[in-house]
């Protein structure tokens, strides 16, 4: 039995066909008002922004689509599908779809990679970037890796490993560790993990699973540890939200972009871990609020 959506009040629900897939969308606030497009990432889909989009959606357009494999999206079955640059374009093709010419953007985890992703690739479609807890995409090449922050990535090779991946998903018990473990201010409840895991048991996005961390560790990192992005610089007036907490940030420094992202800026986010929106629901709407105003 398929897993329902949950429900949050002014929010709406509807499936977006863009080319050959199907992405679930939740939408709220007037059809006139300006547009913010926010990207979860992964365990989670559209729902993370649940006491985010109320307080947006009083004077924009709220529109959060659960990227593909994932939530109630189509979910494909191909590994280069789930390379971030598809996820970015993806949201590229939706904007079309729409007929939003340009819009703000807000992404967390993956879907903050594709959104600098978005920003590279179609940079005339947006005004405005909110990135939160997902690290830049230009790095100091000259200052290697710690080991402290390879070691980090113990997870991400458990859940890229064939058929181990997807099996990982289908028991649930991992993805609730990893919430659990990279959250700080408060914890997960019973039904908000169940909200998350039991859609993520399901075949099609167990394996989606695999395949978002299969194809960033074997595709992927080597070139953002490389530098690959210096040579495509950021114009977008971006400000990225980092957790002080965050498991997944530990290490990293925030003054290494200025020659390639001279329009964004690095804010620190006291007592929070890796779910900012969650965590910190607030913030992430007070600096929404005055990044879009700018």
């Amino acid at each position: 039995m398929p897993v329902a959506i949950p429900q949050v009040e002014g929010i709406t629900h509807r499936d977006v066909q863009v080319g050959s897939l199907k992405l679930h969308v939740a939408e709220g606030g007037s059809l006139d008002a300006p547009p913010i497009v926010l990207l979860h990432g992964w365990p989670q889909h559209w729902w993370i922004w649940r006491d985010v989009l109320g307080p947006l959606a009083v004077d924009h357009r709220v529109i959060a689509p659960d990227l593909r494999g994932l939530g109630w999206s189509d979910a494909p079955s191909d590994g280069p599908g789930y390379r971030k640059q598809q996820l970015a374009d993806d949201v590229i093709a939706l904007l079309d779809t729409l007929g939003l010419d340009k819009v703000d953007l807000i992404g967390h985890d993956w879907g903050g990679f594709a959104g600098f992703l978005v920003c590279l690739t179609a940079p005339e479609r947006i005004a405005h970037y909110l990135p939160c807890s997902i690290p830049h995409l230009w790095p100091d090449t000259s200052e290697r890796p710690s080991l402290r922050r390879l070691l980090g990535l113990w997870y991400q090779a458990a859940l890229a490993a064939p058929l181990l991946g997807a099996a990982l998903m289908r028991n649930g018990t991992f993805p609730a560790r990893i919430l659990q473990g990279a959250r700080s201010n408060g914890r997960f409840s019973p039904v908000e993990l169940a909200t998350y895991i039991d859609v993520l048991k399901e075949p099609a996005r167990a394996h989606a699973t695999q395949e978002y961390y299969r194809q960033f560790l074997l595709h992927e990192l080597r070139p953002l540890v490389d530098g690959a992005f210096h040579a495509r610089p950021l114009t977008t007036k971006t400000r990225l939200l980092w957790g002080r907490r965050d498991p997944l940030l530990q290490g990293y420094r925030d003054d290494q972009h200025r020659e390639w992202a001279p329009n964004m800026d690095v804010v620190w986010i006291d007592g929070a871990g890796h779910f900012l929106p969650e965590e910190q629901p607030g913030a992430v709407v007070e600096h929404a609020r005055e990044l879009f105003a700018s």
